[in-house]
């Protein structure tokens, strides 16, 4: 028997569980991607294609054909600033390093790029003073010995030359000025507001849903690196595999992609949002309200029971999109769609009642007919079926929102 005042493991949060942190990482980094893609619509820009690497790398082609690499790096505000010896650093300069061990000549320039702040002293734990200290050299030899050590090791870590090792940190640079995670799609939407023409004649609402398509468009393309890729985009070869070829094209962020995308986005029906302390959680209601309700509006035992089905299978999705997309995200999806059905419960209500009681049943069919209407105009609906609707219409039921019939008897028992 646990102790009654000992903690229980369904309201307290898990240490060390890094899903959140690694889904909001992800998503900073489909953001990031989504803000250098805006390049493409800059005139004043060189860069010509876009390429969604994996989760941490974004690779602009500029239109002499060069490449510049960037690695996007996220850290939690309570960590202490990057340091030299942290393994994402070295991580990250010595893929550097082997992409100019591979591809020589072809990348004009690499970043590391973050949102946390990096160690800032004079001594070879500061990547400014290492990256600075090497382009103040000509030859290895002149480095400072605490810079040629950790060049050393980097090229060692690539299994590159020491000078190829230092021939891509002379390419290199660091940036600790990106926003943070709660900041990111902020910073787009103000970047689409300055390059993307149409903005200027669009709401903020629209250019948000714009801006939101773009992150999406970004996380698919991504998510086509799990086979490591990126040296593909670079090969000398003038007939790529079918297969790779077709990753590729998915990888690949042109200016006709990033404008089409946010000209879907642009137009897209606005969601019903609302307070997320004011979401109802799927699953609520009474089952014992909801039968008293049917058998009010006059249905089948057939049909009652199909209800009850329909309710569980809508709430288990309501419940499935919290797991997929966090519990605001997908509540927020739920309460949309609620709310559609919720509209057209009442529309059908209106249309189909009658001086008897039982009307239920020509009720529900006037609201399918409502719901596949909606589905034929295009509305967000996400991935939910006719009959998962439906099923929220019973749900709402349950949870005395929508009635079947005009006599109350669950009111008066």
């Amino acid at each position: 028997m646990a102790d009654a005042t000992s903690p229980n493991p369904d309201n307290t949060l898990a240490h060390g569980d890094p899903g959140d942190a690694t889904a909001d990482r992800y998503r900073f980094q489909y953001t990031w991607a989504a803000v250098v893609c805006c390049m493409l619509l800059d005139d004043t820009e060189d860069v010509e294609e876009v390429f969604c690497e994996h989760h941490e790398d974004v690779l602009l082609k500029h239109k002499d054909g060069d490449f510049t690499g960037h690695q996007v790096k996220t850290r939690a505000d309570d960590q202490l600033p990057w340091k030299t010896g942290d393994e994402a650093i070295r991580g990250a300069c010595a893929r550097f390093a082997k992409l100019e061990s591979e591809y020589p000549g072809r990348f004009r320039r690499f970043q590391f790029l973050t949102n946390h702040p990096l160690h800032t002293a004079n001594n070879g734990q500061s990547l400014p003073y290492v990256l600075q200290s090497v382009k103040d050299v000509a030859t290895l030899g002149d480095l400072p010995s605490v810079v040629g050590r950790w060049i050393k090791r980097v090229a060692c870590d690539a299994e590159v030359t020491e000078s190829t090792a230092f021939g891509a940190m002379k390419k290199t640079s660091a940036r600790s000025d990106l926003p943070k995670l709660r900041d990111a799609t902020m910073r787009l939407i103000d970047t689409l507001s300055q390059c993307w023409a149409p903005a200027g004649e669009c709401s903020h609402d629209a250019v948000k849903r714009a801006a939101r398509a773009l992150i999406e468009e970004c996380g698919r393309a991504s998510s086509f690196d799990h086979e490591q890729l990126l040296p593909a985009y670079v090969i000398a070869t003038a007939t790529p595999d079918d297969d790779v070829g077709a990753r590729i094209e998915g990888k690949r962020m042109t200016l006709a992609r990033v404008e089409t995308v946010l000209e879907q986005g642009r137009d897209s029906t606005a969601t019903l949002e609302s307070d997320p302390a004011l979401f109802v959680e799927p699953g609520e209601g009474s089952t014992e309200l909801l039968h008293k309700k049917l058998d009010a509006g006059g249905f089948s035992a057939v049909s009652r029971n199909s209800a009850e089905d329909l309710r569980d299978k809508a709430d288990y999705l309501g419940i499935s999109w919290t797991k997929k997309h966090g519990r605001d995200k997908g509540l927020q999806q739920y309460s949309h769609v609620r709310s559609l059905v919720l509209s057209e419960a009442g529309r059908a209500f209106e249309a189909t009642q009658s001086a008897g009681d039982g009307f239920g049943p020509s009720m529900r069919d006037d609201l399918r007919n409502r719901v596949r209407q909606r589905r034929a105009n295009g509305d967000q609906l996400y991935d939910a079926s006719d009959d998962h609707l439906e099923g929220i219409a019973f749900s709402l039921t349950a949870q005395c929102e929508v009635v079947w019939s005009h006599a109350r008897p669950w009111e008066s028992q």
